[in-house]
């Protein structure tokens, strides 16, 4: 048995488990360190086959790489799978559905509470950070400034910080679908329907826990 024979399996197994953030070629070098593993310790006196030895090491050396590899931010291990396992699923979903799974769909397809879909779906930022390049504004016109072009700049803005550390601090004391919400909503400039498409609930609903969220933040930070 020789690298080329099973050149295949590596590639089909690394477009499988490829990913926004991790260059495909990646994983392919990964896959095929994972190849030649299993290639040396396959002992075929335990009658198992050497595809299924090999795809079980190719796989786990492609996870470590995604484990220790490739975050920006280093987050609890099993968060991390959960998030792979997420952004992995919604994919799939969205290939079979024809549209992008809810919150609740993941949920319950995953056997997973909703906060811990939200978090996960949270770390995607942590996991592929915006470019040097990327545009500020609402689309990639050229008359928009790129994000190193901004960077050193003095921010009039922080002065604000300590203005609005109650408001941090009142919304952490918010149930996570509720945080949740109001980051899309006031920060990420969504409009209600929209929130409630990704959640799979009505604009109305939407709405009655926006204004709860929003008394809850009052009463926190008025005392």
């Amino acid at each position: 048995m020789t690298i080329l024979e099973f050149r295949n399996l590596v590639e089909i197994l690394s477009a499988k488990m490829a990913r926004r953030g991790a260059p495909i070629e990646d994983l392919v070098q990964v896959g095929t360190i994972g190849l030649i593993m299993a290639l040396d310790r396959f002992d075929p006196e335990r009658g198992v086959k050497f595809t299924t030895y090999a795809v079980n090491t190719i796989v786990g050396e492609i996870k470590h790489y995604f484990r220790d590899y490739t975050w920006v931010v280093k987050v609890p291990r099993q968060l991390q799978e959960v998030a792979c396992t997420v952004h992995r699923t919604n994919e799939e979903l969205s290939r079979t559905r024809g549209r992008a799974p809810t919150i609740p769909e993941l949920a319950k397809h995953l056997d997973l509470p909703e906060e811990t879909i939200v978090e996960a779906m949270e770390l995607d930022v942590v996991y592929s950070p915006y470019s040097l390049d990327a545009h500020l504004g609402a689309d990639d016109a050229d008359s928009h400034e790129r994000l190193n072009e901004v960077l050193g700049r003095r921010d009039q803005r922080l002065d604000s910080v300590v203005t609005n550390e109650p408001l941090r601090v009142a919304m952490d004391n918010l149930e996570p679908r509720k945080q949740w919400i109001l980051r899309r909503r006031y920060f990420d400039e969504w409009s209600q329907s929209e929130v409630g498409r990704a959640m799979g609930i009505s604009q109305m609903h939407v709405s009655r826990l926006e204004r709860e969220a929003l008394r809850e933040l009052k009463k926190v930070m008025v005392g």
